[in-house]
C-alpha cells in the first residue's frame, strides 16, 4: 500500500510519519518515523510503501497550522530523519499523531486541509 500526501492548505506543510516497521526497529519499538516531506500548496508528497494497514502523521505549516494526534508520542527533528519510535534525544521533541487506516486501498492520500 502507497500513503501518499496532498496539500490543501494555503501555506507549505511539513509532514512526518511513524510505520510498522518490526524489522528495522525489533529493538526500538517495531514503529520507524521519518520527516521531513515539504510539500507545496497544491502539491502532493509520496512517503511510505507498506504491508501494514496502519500508519502516522504529523504536520506543521509554515503558518504554525498543525495536525497533530493521540499516537506516539514521537521524536522529531529539526532536520531530516528516519529513526525508530523509541529512540529520541534532547535535540528532538515529542509530537502526537494522528492514525492512517489504509485497510483496502492499494493507494491512500491523506488530505491536509484547514
Amino acid at each position: 500500500m502507497e500513503l501518499r500526501f496532498r496539500n490543501r492548505y494555503t501555506s507549505r506543510v511539513w509532514v512526518a510519519i511513524m510505520f510498522y516497521s518490526p524489522d528495522g526497529c525489533r529493538d526500538y519499538g517495531q514503529w520507524g518515523t521519518r520527516g521531513w516531506w515539504a510539500i507545496d500548496p497544491g502539491g502532493e508528497a509520496y512517503v511510505l510503501n507498506t504491508n501494514n494497514r496502519y500508519a502516522a502523521y504529523y504536520a506543521e505549516a509554515a503558518d504554525g497550522a498543525v495536525w497533530t494526534g493521540p499516537y506516539g508520542p514521537v521524536y522529531v527533528y529539526q532536520t531530516a530523519f528516519d529513526s525508530c519510535i523509541n529512540i529520541g534525544s534532547t535535540a528532538a521533541r515529542l509530537v502526537g499523531m494522528r492514525l492512517v487506516d489504509m485497510n483496502g486501498y492499494s493507494r491512500y492520500y491523506v488530505n491536509l486541509v484547514p
